[in-house]
């Protein structure tokens, strides 16, 4: 029976190591923080009894790869899936608009969305109708160099139709702004929320904290299939002979007696202990990262009734109600990012005041902010260059991770999709 050691313990590396566990692989699983959950973890705040998660993490009916990992540890059931698409966004004084996907079939019901969708005027309303239609017919070769701005502008799309809509999906799926994202990417995605069936397009958020969700349920699983997690242990460095990888060096041990290595660990840290004849092919992938600003408020009363909803050209992305307290979201937050708490804060209860007129500032009895300065790689075009590169002469090490070549942005859909692949690709081997 082969061995396995997995360096990482987030989203991809626990989907390597399930995967792995279930075709009856011993895995060990080596992670140097002490909880796993990588870049998508829970925290306790005991003054309020509370958990939060670092950032709100939206999934979407289109996540077919997480789905399917949340199935094998039995965790599915802890997610609350709309029956449609249902989405409010709000404007600078409080008037709001529903996005909502129609009663008639499939695609028509989203189609129909778009044009009951009163944010901006019937005319505009049809120009991303053409966007939309225009979407299995694209050619992707001519597109592959061009920006989200620059594809939008080709497409006739003006400044409503861009603020109002295609910038609150392509800022919220690629958290990076239009003029960075790729074209293609976003195409892609497109594609997969609005063409891939009725359901695809639905949000999906956990009803838990995430370490509840699929950390914990995860490690069980792994545990109960003779697997080792090992927390709190960090790999310093890999040995190879030329060929393959010989020795896993951590803080604490030296492991020799393996088979593969998957490594899901994120490019910058996995620079730091590849061994001497991979560093200069790693020289060549280079990643720009983005941003996420997370604040989490709790209030003496909560007056917001809706789970969640978007702000329309707002500092602030998306708000959260989770009864106790309400997170808020800012993708591709540089410009807040290193502002100090205090004045993050100042900036969000204003957005909020001018949002929501329900809203007072007075109401705020605590604050937690936490920011990920490098919470997702940009899929810029010359990042998804980047994607291409990996090395490959080191014949028992696989890679893992939502950059590696997965297709999609930086998600927990494409970190997932990376582990099974990464998993495939060992059993491959066998």
């Amino acid at each position: 029976m082969a061995k396995i050691i997995i360096i990482g313990g987030g989203f991809a590396g626990l989907t390597s190591a399930v995967q792995l566990a279930q075709n009856n692989i011993k895995v060990k699983l080596l992670e140097a923080s002490p909880k796993l959950g990588g870049r998508a973890y829970s925290l306790s705040i005991p003054k309020h009894d509370d958990m939060i998660d670092n950032g709100q993490h939206i999934l979407m009916g289109c996540y077919k790869e997480t789905f399917k990992f949340l199935e094998i540890i039995k965790s599915k059931h802890n997610l609350d899936f709309q029956k449609k698409l249902k989405v409010d966004f709000v404007e600078r004084g409080g008037r709001s608009f529903l996005l909502e996907s129609g009663s008639i079939f499939y695609p028509f019901n989203l189609l129909s969305a778009i044009l009951k969708y009163n944010a901006f005027g019937i005319r505009n309303r049809l120009r991303a109708l053409s966007v939309m239609l225009s979407l299995p017919f694209t050619n992707t070769k001519k597109i592959e160099s061009l920006t989200v701005s620059e594809w939008l502008g080709k497409k006739k799309q003006n400044n409503s139709t861009i603020t109002k809509l295609w910038e609150i999906i392509a800022i919220g799926t690629m958290n990076t702004t239009l003029d960075k994202a790729s074209a293609l990417m976003f195409v892609d995605i497109l594609r997969q929320i609005f063409l891939s069936g009725n359901k695809a397009s639905t949000i999906v958020l956990p009803a838990k904290d995430l370490s509840a969700v699929y950390c914990e349920q995860a490690k069980d699983f792994l545990e109960k299939n003779n697997c080792e997690v090992i927390t709190s242990e960090q790999v310093v460095s890999l040995e190879s002979d030329g060929k393959k990888i010989i020795k896993v060096k951590t803080d604490k041990h030296t492991y020799e007696n393996f088979d593969y290595v998957i490594s899901s660990i994120p490019p910058y840290s996995l620079a730091k202990i590849l061994p001497a004849e991979l560093q200069t092919q790693f020289d060549n992938i280079k990643f720009e990262y983005s941003p996420i600003l997370n604040i989490h408020i709790w209030l003496k009363d909560n007056p917001f009734t809706e789970k969640f909803c978007g702000l329309i050209d707002s500092k602030i992305h998306w708000i959260f109600n989770h009864g106790k307290h309400i997170s808020l979201v800012t993708s591709s937050a540089e410009e807040l990012i290193d502002l100090p708490p205090e004045e993050i804060i100042e900036i969000a209860c204003k957005e909020l005041e001018e949002y929501f007129p329900v809203f007072n500032k007075d109401l705020v009895t605590d604050y937690k902010i936490i920011k990920e300065k490098r919470a997702t790689f940009i899929p810029s075009v010359e990042n998804t260059k980047s994607r291409l590169k990996l090395p490959q002469s080191i014949s028992n090490l696989f890679f893992a991770g939502d950059w590696t070549n997965t297709g999609l942005p930086s998600t927990i859909e494409g970190a997932v999709k990376s582990g099974f692949t990464a998993a495939e690709n060992t059993l491959k081997q066998q």
